[in-house]
């Protein structure tokens, strides 16, 4: 039942779900933070490398060749470096060393109008007018292969100094750069989720948060632009999926789901219920037919033993028979017991009130247990207070009473002690039973009217017993109008019973009218 409601509710959510996609757009504040950060960093960063340039090209024209060559190799970048005046080449001086294979060169510089060189992908061509730029100016020139770049410096007029940049290598030291440097930065970015990718030159992709996805055209773009190289900042707007449920379709879904259960439930509580009863059915018939057999070999053993000492020893004779008729009454009880459990069962129990004295009724009960307790020790103490005619039923009270005195007798005669106490208040009979035994676990205070329940763990273990005993007292006192209910005491265990017992009104007046 659970997994076909598990299944409609699945069913029930599905046939309800509506999704709804919405565009969340990217966090203009968070990007024109990032972006005014970069733009800093690489203006700082061009402005430091230009100046390592800068300084090579004021050195250049006053260096030996091998001095310019060492300064060239300490920059990043720098392949040649070659001074001209009024256009003419004075000397160059090689830098870093180019990487080997794959057709690598460097490109050649070559003044506009030089006659006898020709333009190709490994020239650069110097503009005639450069030379007449004023001291102290700078500028870039891009190379034909777009791997190159030239900066250029007048040091003096007519005298200017060219360095061949390897623009790829420039690239590939500003990418190790930022991914450093981009940590901090882009964080808040990437922590709120931001659909986010920035491009260096020649488009290459050095941070992202999109996991090497894209989704269409970017929604903004910033460009960076600087002399190391063109940069952009792309961001993409969100989409969320929000689900809206049909209400009708959902209850609907969620009442028959709920009616599953409810049935499962109710379905399952009563197969346990089943289960458990027949286990205490099976448990009963077998505690029964313990409780039967135990008093009839009893009986058997002591008539045979009595019948061997009749002649020779009529005392222990005397004795044996006195037993054989405590296991009659034993057996009676017994007996009686499983009849009212039966009658109830059916409902087919009646109860009859008629003119009694409760303390006859407990003597008479009381006497049958007499020779079991003295053999076992057991001190009766009994306060009368119930010695007037009253209107119940003696053979309930009756079987009350003896349900509670061989309680103590079965789980509580180690006590060596058991405490009765009847009284009358107003219309009412109060029977107490006490005792000093081992006492009944609070957890149990219940349990044990319930019918087939004992009581466990050192206080019933070992005992025999149907578990029938407290279950039909407690009912044959509430079907009398009363209650019997398990009291605390500091030691032992105390039962008490609340009878209503009207005083019988034909023997007090007849009592009255002799007096």
């Amino acid at each position: 039942m659970l997994g076909v409601a598990a299944l409609v509710l699945w069913g029930g959510e599905r046939l309800a779900r509506r999704n709804v996609e919405e565009r969340v757009p990217a966090d203009r504040g968070r990007l024109f933070d990032f972006s005014e950060s970069m733009r800093v960093e690489l203006e700082r960063l061009e402005s430091l490398y230009t100046g390592h340039l800068g300084s090579i090209a004021s050195f250049a024209p006053y260096d030996r060749q091998d001095l310019l060559a060492k300064r060239c190799e300490n920059v990043v970048g720098v392949r040649r470096c070659e001074v001209f005046l009024s256009g003419q080449k004075r000397f160059e001086a090689e830098g870093m060393k180019p990487p080997v294979g794959q057709g690598y060169l460097v490109p050649q510089l070559v003044v506009e109008g030089e006659g006898g060189r020709m333009s190709s992908r490994n020239t650069v061509v110097i503009r005639r007018e450069v030379f007449e730029s004023s001291h102290e100016s700078s500028g870039w020139i891009p190379a034909p292969d777009n791997r190159h770049r030239v900066y250029w410096k007048c040091v003096s007029p007519g005298e200017l100094v060219f360095e061949v940049i390897d623009q790829a290598e420039v690239d590939s030291r500003l990418h190790e750069h930022f991914e450093f440097w981009r940590r901090l930065p882009f964080s808040p970015l990437s922590d709120a989720g931001e659909m986010v990718a920035v491009e260096g030159p020649g488009r290459r992709e050095w941070a992202t948060t999109l996991a090497g996805q894209r989704t269409g055209p970017a929604a903004l773009v910033i460009p960076l632009r600087s002399a190391l190289g063109e940069w952009q900042i792309l961001a993409w707007d969100r989409l969320s999926t929000r689900a809206s449920y049909d209400a009708g379709t959902l209850a609907a879904a969620c009442g028959i789901a709920g009616v599953l259960v409810l049935t499962g439930a109710l379905l399952l509580a009563q197969q346990r219920n089943a289960i458990r009863l027949a286990e205490e059915r099976v448990s009963f018939v077998n505690r029964v037919s313990h409780e039967l057999g135990t008093p009839l070999t009893n009986i058997l053993l002591n008539l045979d033993l009595a019948s061997r000492s009749m002649e020779l020893c009529p005392v222990e004779s005397r004795r044996r028979l006195g037993l054989v008729h405590e296991e009659v009454q034993r057996l009676g009880r017994l007996v009686s017991n499983v009849l009212t459990f039966s009658r109830g069962e059916r409902k087919t129990l009646e109860l009859r009130n008629t003119p009694a004295i409760p303390d006859e009724v407990i003597a008479g009960v009381l006497e049958q247990f007499l020779p079991s307790l003295d053999r076992r020790k057991v001190k009766v103490d009994w306060q009368r207070g119930a010695g007037i005619h009253t209107r119940l039923d003696p053979d309930a009270l009756a079987q009350i009473t003896g349900n509670l005195i061989s309680n103590v007798e079965k789980y509580a005669s180690g006590g060596g002690w058991i405490g009765l106490e009847t009284k009358m208040d107003k219309d009412r009979l109060r029977l107490r039973v006490s005792d000093q035994g081992p006492g009944i676990p609070p957890a149990q205070r219940e349990r044990i009217f319930e019918a087939f329940e004992r009581v466990h763990r050192g206080v019933s273990e070992g005992s025999s017993g149907t578990g029938l005993g407290l279950a039909i007292a407690r009912d044959l006192a509430r079907r009398m109008g009363g209650d019997l209910v398990l009291v605390p005491v500091s030691r032992g265990s105390a039962f008490e019973l609340d009878l209503p017992a009207a005083p019988h009104l034909s023997l007090v007046s007849s009592n009255e009218s002799v007096a």
